[in-house]
């Protein structure tokens, strides 16, 4: 079972105190969280560069280049080794600017929480303004060029007065042990708690990952999902997200890709289609090629992409913000894991704001589409 232990919740305190942007992270399967605090304000960097300086990355859903993101540097880092300290490019056991030695000295024991920020609080998207959106992607697909678009919504609720979002991130890893659980913050990302199934690209020396998801079922507690079936739509759609992949991989100049065939994995109380795709290390050029072709995913835009991407901007203005966009720990122990930031919630103050949706096709029922939503609400909503 995963805790954070004294010293994580020590050093989180501190970098609350100071003011300093963090990510807290545990791996999906992983036995411990890790920590890396920024002594100074994030930047907007090329993800996979010539010259990587390890740290944490987040981007938004809407970008103009998907290889840029805000980066959150390892100043400061707790790992499940200890303490490391940023020297340019390297973690090191010791440190080496006045910063990282005063980090240690900072005042701490205060709950964690997210103050107040300056991005735009996003309004509420009620249950009949939902399923008119759509009521109007179905029109849209009808119409043809567009075979799925993915359509978002919001829910937001209070916190409880006495709430530690260092609690709620250790009961996500707990509740969820196949999720990648997050609690990342800095000034212009937002606050955001995440415990996302989905894995954009990892990279590393010994090779490159990612996968299809598609679909979504929520069965009854202690069903057996190796019996569940899939409609010939959703069959045919994580078919077509894998070809997307595949294409993705060729165009980037990426060869030897393995796949594994398509099966039914469960995250949490949701059921997706999934396919694993392998490959040999790539260099950054072919990495960055392929990260601004996968992202966004189908699965968080529709097919084809950039029609899709339209029709979403058009309906959802820039509420979705960071929400399926992308965040991971860069250049950490020498891998950079990136994960599609799904089942998450931006908190604000006493606010935390569940973003949430689903794929619309031909077929979609508005009131199914919503009531599917809210079954999504559960993966951040049972620790509130």
């Amino acid at each position: 079972m995963t805790d954070l232990t004294p010293e994580l919740r020590a050093a989180l305190s501190r970098a609350v105190a100071a003011g300093y942007p963090f990510a807290l992270w545990r791996p999906p399967y992983g036995e411990a969280f890790s920590l890396v605090v920024g002594l100074d304000a994030p930047v907007e960097v090329p993800v996979f560069d010539a010259i990587p300086v390890p740290g944490f990355v987040m981007a938004p859903f809407d970008s103009v280049d998907g290889n840029l993101a805000w980066l959150i540097p390892a100043d400061v880092a707790l790992l499940p080794g200890g303490y490391l300290y940023r020297d340019g490019i390297t973690l090191g056991g010791q440190p080496v600017t006045d910063a990282q030695r005063a980090f240690a000295a900072l005042p701490q024991g205060a709950p964690v929480r997210a103050a107040p920020d300056a991005l735009p609080a996003p309004d509420a998207t009620p249950r009949a303004e939902y399923e008119a959106r759509v009521a109007r992607a179905v029109a849209e697909i009808e119409r043809g060029g567009v075979d799925k678009i993915v359509l978002s919504r919001i829910e937001p609720r209070d916190l409880a007065p006495d709430h530690d979002l260092a609690d709620l991130a250790e009961a996500l890893a707990r509740v969820h042990p196949h999720a990648f659980v997050s609690l990342v913050s800095s000034a212009p990302t937002g606050t955001w708690l995440t415990a996302t199934p989905e894995v954009l690209l990892e990279s590393s020396a010994g090779g490159l990952g990612t996968m299809a998801l598609a679909g979504t079922q929520w069965p009854e507690a202690g069903t057996d999902i190796a019996t569940l079936t899939w409609p010939q739509k959703i069959v045919d759609e994580q078919a077509l997200v894998s070809e997307f992949i595949r294409a993705a991989f060729i165009e980037a100049g990426i060869s030897g890709v393995s796949e594994t065939p398509a099966a039914t994995v469960q995250a949490a109380n949701l059921c997706h289609l999934r396919s694993d795709f392998t490959a040999p290390a790539a260099d950054p050029a072919q990495l960055a090629d392929l990260l601004r072709r996968l992202h966004p995913t189908s699965a968080v835009c529709g097919m084809p992409k950039a029609p899709a991407r339209d029709f979403i901007l058009a309906e959802e203005g820039t509420t979705r913000g960071f929400y399926t966009g992308y965040l991971g720990p860069r250049g950490i122990d020498g891998c950079t894991a990136l994960y599609v930031n799904l089942r998450s919630a931006r908190v604000s103050g006493g606010r935390i704001f569940l973003h949430v949706g689903g794929g619309i096709v031909a077929a979609s029922d508005p009131a199914l589409e919503y009531d599917e939503t809210v079954a999504k609400t559960r993966t951040i909503a049972m620790v509130l």
